[in-house]
């Protein structure tokens, strides 16, 4: 059996982080597998308590500490290198710790990473909603179309991809020595994984989402909303409360649209290895110049890409109705 490092990033979520743990730690017991599953845990400057929880009930962890200041990319940063370094891992496992990971979760992983054919592939996983368990919301995409239905894996397990989001990522010890880690300069917090699985593909992996290898997550309408892209919540959101928070999230690297993510994950950018301060200040001003368009635009031509960019997403029928409600709340 091969070695399996899995990462897991954590800040101030010390419940959470006790429940992947336990979770992780039931499946690895019945598996009988300690000798070559490894759980590392990147403590990014926890005020909470999850460190000392972490040392006083699950001691077999592997625990490394930051100063608050490693964000996710720096965070899956220091544990792939230990995997690397310390553990000799094959394979290291991206995990976010706010999932409730399926009864045959370790099984799969396992069996993906005892697989000669994936020693050259990059493997996701699916986080899928508690409510409606056919809707998929953590996985990748293709040609910028998400993967949100299960529907989709119904002639295959698995589909090739373009990207995939860092919350269930296998990835060999190959991708690691050819291409190194991913870029926590640029990409500090969100778009790390974007950038370094892309990057791994332009070097010859392969990229495929697994439909056996999956967890589920409690998605509210809140998240829904908030990884809509930034013109749909301007224009939902007609409040100048609300639009100002949208004009902070571009210089707030909390915020998913931030211009770190603009910039570094745009074709022209995605290459370099610096980015000057000047592409940073233009793309701000550029997007805060498009939302306060958005306003002047005819009513038909929004309502028009906002109906298409619903029906891209595949929702449920009852998450699509909820978005609607909202929207002609606020309007």
């Amino acid at each position: 059996m091969p070695l399996i490092s899995i990462i897991i990033p954590v800040r101030n979520r010390k419940e959470i982080t006790r429940n992947i743990l336990a979770q992780i730690f039931n499946q690895i017991s019945l598996e009988n597998c300690e000798s070559n599953v490894s759980v590392v845990v990147v403590n990014d400057g926890s005020t909470d308590g999850t460190k000392e929880m972490i040392m006083e009930q699950f001691g077999n962890v592997h625990l490394i500490e930051g100063d608050g200041s490693l964000w996710w990319t720096g965070a899956i940063i220091k544990g792939m290198e230990y995997g690397v370094n310390q553990l000799n891992a094959d394979y290291l496992v991206w995990l976010n710790d706010d999932i409730s990971l399926a009864d045959n979760f370790l099984v799969n992983l396992i069996s993906i990473c005892s697989n000669q054919n994936y020693q050259k592939t990059i493997v996701g996983g699916l986080v899928k909603d508690l409510t409606y368990l056919d809707w998929i919301v953590y996985s990748g995409s293709k040609k910028r179309q998400p993967i949100s239905n299960i529907n989709m894996f119904a002639s295959s397990e698995e589909l090739e991809v373009d990207v995939l989001c860092g919350n269930i990522v296998v990835i060999p010890r190959g991708v690691v020595n050819k291409i190194g880690y991913p870029d926590g300069v640029r990409l500090p917090h969100h778009g790390g994984d974007y950038e370094y699985i892309m990057r791994a593909k332009r070097n010859g992996f392969r990229v495929i989402l697994s439909s056996k290898l999956y967890a589920n997550t409690d998605f509210q309408i809140s998240d829904v909303l908030r990884y809509m892209p930034y013109w749909i919540q301007w224009y939902l959101q007609p409040s100048f409360s609300q639009r100002y928070q949208i004009m902070k999230g571009l210089f707030s690297l909390k915020a998913n649209q931030n211009v770190w993510v603009l910039v570094n994950l745009h074709s022209s950018n995605i290459k370099d290895k610096t980015t000057p301060i000047w592409k940073y200040i233009f793309c701000y001003f550029n997007k805060a110049y498009r939302l306060l368009l958005i306003d002047f635009l005819p009513k038909k031509y929004l309502e028009s890409r906002f109906q298409q960019y619903l029906e891209q997403q595949n929702f449920p029928s009852e998450i699509t109705a909820k978005i609607k409600q909202k929207k002609s709340m606020n309007n």
